[in-house]
């Protein structure tokens, strides 16, 4: 039973400055994503500059990172549509923005040069009318989380406020859930380095659906982008939909029908036939292994990438045609009768040219498809995956021993990379370790690499910390990297793969496993413990994204604080340069393992 909640008022004024003290958590194990648009902001606020009531704001006490915050269970839209608009980043319906002269922190941060004003400025007395307005906070002094999960479900269960996707999935555990959230993220771009998040990270990894440079442009994300589903879809959160119906495929025996009765019975709604579905999924995942269905899923996703890479056409405009239409039940088709040639058959694509010839209009020979949504029966979705897989079957051909399976190469590099808009401090990215000028291997650069990685396990307990080489975070590193090697780069968001080509075939004459080996004789050498020198041998990978080899160097905090030399490092701040331990933190520094 979950204890009586606090009931009290906090003007908008210092529920603000709460914000800017990073005060306000988010939990994306249930919470949405932000998904409000201007409209929708522009309408809360004029409740508040009118004085309309509005619904409670409803949060647990948790502490995260030694702090105790505020940890929101309902109203996260509303306090994004406060706080943006106070940030000046959307006007009103009038064209005026908030007058950041109107409060002393906004103008404190105006004058520091944190915020920025936009002109034309809202009346100032309007400003201060919705500072002034007192907003009703409900606080649950509650920290258990089954309770804050039954809490957050019942508070949407009822209305429209979420999608009946994010409601099955809502304070969902298991490991089907999970999964489905976890590859979702991945997929969409919009992953974290952890579930908890400041409010003010959300920006970071949200979905705009307009145009802005705020979070990750809906148009960008795959399932839109190759016209799988629409925007407002996406918003609904039919991606999740469409990951669920395949993972189930994936796992079930037959493949089970698609629709929104069977999607329930995954997440145990509906009636007493639900358990056995949502206990057959449950005990299909498990039997499988989570970690390697996740494997699977995203290498066929990465597969389906590389034979529409740089290609004129949407996945459902190649295949169905170039009408605007969007396509659930073509790209499940697809996708599963890849996994049946890729995962069950074991074999690999021998030519992506002739698999994407051989794929254009499909539908009307192959894939007839009376109508392109979601619902459908199991008969048909399992004739016709039979039917392109025997059409497409011709472009792949059986794997040798030394071909890798069920991995994961562009998704993983992409996702490292989103992630670190959320916790850079666990993260670094190197463009290569030879200096461009005089072409000599950087010693020094390789001892800071695995300094680096130490610090980051020394973030606490369970800690994980990546370096990737290959990849550079600023334009004008990248264009060294092009003009030294006559190579192009690959952009990714605000990052560029490089790769690390250039220089195994100037240095290592084009030998990859000199190259690798390099790396491991370097860590093997340096001054850590025998435990984490094994760890970060035994992580490291070298990928490859659209043939650009990258490097991924990994740590994880399982052996209690990383020393190396006589030190122990951490890394915070701006420049997140690895900072030796002072001896009066060492008893805090301690106690986080």
């Amino acid at each position: 039973m979950a204890n009586q909640p606090i009931i009290n008022g906090k003007v908008v004024e210092r529920s603000y400055e709460d914000y800017r003290n990073n005060l306000y958590l988010v939990n994306r194990r249930y919470q949405r994503k932000l998904v409000w648009g201007v409209s929708e902001k522009r309408a809360f606020i004029d409740s508040l500059a009118n004085g309309y009531p509005v619904p409670l704001f409803l949060f647990s006490i948790s502490a995260y990172k030694g702090i105790v915050r505020n940890e929101i269970i309902d109203g996260m839209q509303r306090l994004n549509a406060i706080f943006s608009f106070i940030e000046n980043e959307y006007s009103l319906e009038n064209g005026c923005y908030f007058d950041l002269s109107a409060t002393a922190i906004t103008k404190d941060l105006m004058d520091n040069g944190l915020l920025h004003q936009k002109h034309p400025t809202l009346d100032r007395s309007q400003c201060v009318r919705i500072v002034s307005y007192e907003l009703p906070y409900s606080i649950y002094n509650e920290s258990d989380p089954e309770v804050i999960d039954e809490v957050f479900r019942r508070i949407n269960s009822n209305g429209q406020h979420l999608s009946r996707q994010e409601i099955r999935q809502a304070g969902a555990t298991g490991e089907f859930a999970q999964l489905v959230r976890l590859l979702s993220t991945q997929i969409r771009g919009d992953v974290s380095h952890d579930d908890v998040l400041l409010l003010s990270q959300m920006k970071e990894v949200s979905i705009n659906q307009e145009i802005g440079d705020m979070g990750i442009n809906a148009e960008s994300v795959f399932w839109v982008k190759e016209n799988v589903i629409n925007k407002e879809d996406l918003r609904q959160s039919m991606d999740e939909e469409q990951v669920a119906d395949l993972l189930a495929a994936m796992v079930l025996h037959p493949v089970p029908p698609s629709n929104v009765s069977v999607l329930d019975e995954y997440y145990g709604f509906r009636n007493v036939d639900s358990e056995t579905r949502g206990k057959k999924v449950e005990d299909a995942v498990l039997a499988v292994n989570p970690e390697r269905l996740s494997e699977q899923f995203l290498y066929v996703v990465d597969e389906i990438k590389k034979v529409f890479y740089n290609r004129s056409k949407s996945i459902i405009g190649h295949i169905v045609g170039q009408r605007i239409y969007k396509g659930p039940r073509y790209f499940q088709v697809l996708f599963l009768s890849m996994y049946d040639l890729l995962i069950r058959q074991e074999k690999k694509i021998r030519d992506y040219d002739s698999l994407y010839c051989q794929l254009e209009g499909i539908s009307s020979r192959t894939m007839n498809i009376a109508g392109g949504g979601g619902w459908w029966t199991s008969k048909e979705k399992t004739e016709l995956v039979a039917a392109t897989t025997g059409v497409i079957a011709s472009n792949f051909v059986d794997r040798t021993d030394s071909d890798p399976m069920y991995y994961s190469y562009t998704t993983e590099v992409e996702t490292l990379l989103k992630q670190s808009r959320t916790e850079n401090s666990q993260y670094d990215f190197k463009q290569g370790i030879y200096n461009l000028a005089n072409g000599e291997r950087n010693d020094e650069l390789l001892k800071k690499i695995v300094k680096t990685l130490t610090a980051m396990a020394n973030s606490g307990k369970n800690s994980v910390g990546y370096v990737v080489v290959g990849v550079a975070d600023k334009i004008e590193d990248a264009e060294k990297i092009k003009r030294r090697y006559n190579a192009d780069y690959i952009r990714v968001g605000s990052f560029y793969i490089t790769g690390v080509d250039g220089e195994v075939s100037e240095f290592s004459k084009g030998d990859y496993d000199a190259y690798y080996t390099m790396f491991k004789n370097a860590i093997n050498s340096m001054p850590i413990s025998e435990h984490y020198k094994r760890q970060l041998g035994s992580k490291m990978r070298m990928v490859d994204y659209y043939s650009k080899s990258v490097v991924i160097m990994k740590i994880v905090c399982d052996n209690g604080a990383a020393i190396f030399g006589n030190n122990y490092y951490t890394r915070s701040g701006a420049s997140n340069d690895p900072v030796p331990v002072s001896p009066e933190s060492m008893p805090a520094f301690f106690a986080k393992f």
